[in-house]
């Protein structure tokens, strides 16, 4: 877990998983492989891997405390969603929520989720199922 202040603001940044997924021409159309060659030094290993040639995307959450209050900044993908389309996402079983609790947040110490915007990568943890049923994570917060 990576940790830093912006002021008042603790943000901490919670991995859910990273893994390979696609050749970077296929999110960037107009950058060829000598860009990605050229940039190696900052680019692998942490964002591409040059041997597969595939992107190392992070699904993560930021977790910002100010002022008594816990916020989430994004909630990963989640588990058990089925998501056939993106086989990376599909039916994921992670162990985010203890690596969660490793940060000090439990799901009922979040006062507000904010969603960056609405990709499935971005708002998974939103829910999660508990004996057949959807429900909200962190039940106490308040989402934007």
């Amino acid at each position: 877990m990576d940790s830093f202040s912006l002021g008042d603001v603790e943000v901490t940044r919670v991995v859910e998983f990273e893994t390979l997924t696609r050749p970077p021409a296929v999110m960037f159309t107009d950058i060829g492989p000598q860009v990605w060659d050229d940039n190696r030094s900052w680019l692998a290993p942490d964002h591409w891997g040059p041997d597969a040639g595939l992107l190392l995307p992070r699904m993560q959450t930021f977790v910002l405390r100010s002022a008594g209050a816990t916020i989430l900044v994004d909630t990963g993908v989640g588990n058990d969603k089925t998501r056939p389309a993106t086989p990376a996402f599909d039916r994921r079983s992670t162990d985010f929520l203890t690596r969660l609790a490793s940060a000090g947040v439990l799901p009922e110490d979040v006062d507000l989720v904010v969603n960056t915007h609405l990709h499935a990568d971005h708002v998974g943890w939103n829910t999660r199922l508990v004996e057949g049923s959807w429900v909200p994570t962190f039940p106490n917060a308040r989402s934007t």
